[in-house]
C-alpha cells in the first residue's frame, strides 16, 4: 500500500473538501449557505468520491483552495463574545468569476 505525506495545506484544503462534501450530502441548502457555493459547485463536489478529492488534493500540492476571511485580524482582535455577531454581520465575500476580474 502507497502511503502519501501530505503538507499542512493539503490536509487542510482535504478536511474543508470532505466536510463540505458531508455538508451537502446531508443538506444541500445549508451547505451552500455555509461554505458560500453555488448550485454548481454543490453538485461537482456532492458528486465527487473521497478518493477523487484526494487525488485532486494531492496534485494540487500547496496551493490552498480556501483564503482567510478579510477580518480575520480584525476578529482575532476582538473580545470573545463579539466573535460570533461580529463575524455573521461581516459574513465573508464568496468572490465570484465576474467579481475577480
Amino acid at each position: 500500500m502507497n502511503q502519501v505525506q501530505l503538507s499542512d495545506v493539503q490536509i487542510a484544503n482535504l478536511t474543508l473538501l470532505l466536510t463540505i462534501r458531508d455538508g451537502i450530502l446531508h443538506d444541500r441548502t445549508a451547505a451552500c449557505c455555509r461554505f458560500a457555493l453555488d448550485a454548481i459547485q454543490a453538485e461537482r463536489l456532492g458528486t465527487m468520491s473521497v478518493q477523487q478529492l484526494m487525488a485532486i488534493v494531492a496534485n494540487l500540492g500547496d496551493a490552498t483552495l480556501f483564503p482567510p476571511r478579510r477580518d480575520l485580524v480584525s476578529l482575532l482582535d476582538i473580545p470573545l463574545p463579539l466573535v460570533r455577531p461580529l463575524a455573521a454581520v461581516h459574513a465573508p465575500r464568496h468572490v465570484t468569476a465576474s467579481s475577480a476580474a
